[in-house]
């Protein structure tokens, strides 16, 4: 069935769901796990203080992965993890190029439910990886 999954992740409750998922399906179908974190410059402003949050989220990075970590070694399910640094593509470009880049048959990835006016403002990123992927994307809802 699937042999390779990809789960972006990031500091939501909703990420994390969707990663305790792929780690049950990895673990049923003997399946790895590519998890990525994207870091996202254009979120900040490159004042001082724009670079000291810089710094302080870099590091916050490492943790997200290293939470990502410690789930799939809890399920035993082999996965590698990187960060993706952004400086202005659209995140859901970069999901789907990197599940094709990793030969990835699934993208299991957490939605959280956005609607209205919030959906109009922030957009989603989930919606994007639906129109664009070629391949099956699970999304698990917060």
């Amino acid at each position: 069935m699937y042999k390779k999954i990809l789960v972006p992740v990031d500091e939501s409750e909703a990420s994390m769901r969707a990663l305790q998922e792929a780690c049950k399906l990895a673990q049923s179908n003997s399946a790895s796990l590519e998890i990525i974190h994207i870091f996202d410059y254009a979120r900040f402003s490159w004042s001082t203080q724009g670079i000291s949050h810089i710094e302080q989220t870099d590091e916050s990075s490492d943790e997200i992965l290293n939470r990502a970590k410690a789930m799939t070694n809890k399920y035993g399910v082999s996965a590698n993890t990187a960060i993706i640094d952004n400086t202005g593509e659209k995140i859901a470009d970069i999901i789907v190029r990197k599940a094709q880049e990793n030969d990835c048959d699934l993208i299991s990835m957490g939605t959280h439910g956005l609607t209205g006016i919030m959906h109009l403002l922030m957009g989603s990123v989930a919606e994007g990886v639906l129109r664009k992927s070629k391949i099956p994307v699970m999304l698990i809802r917060y």
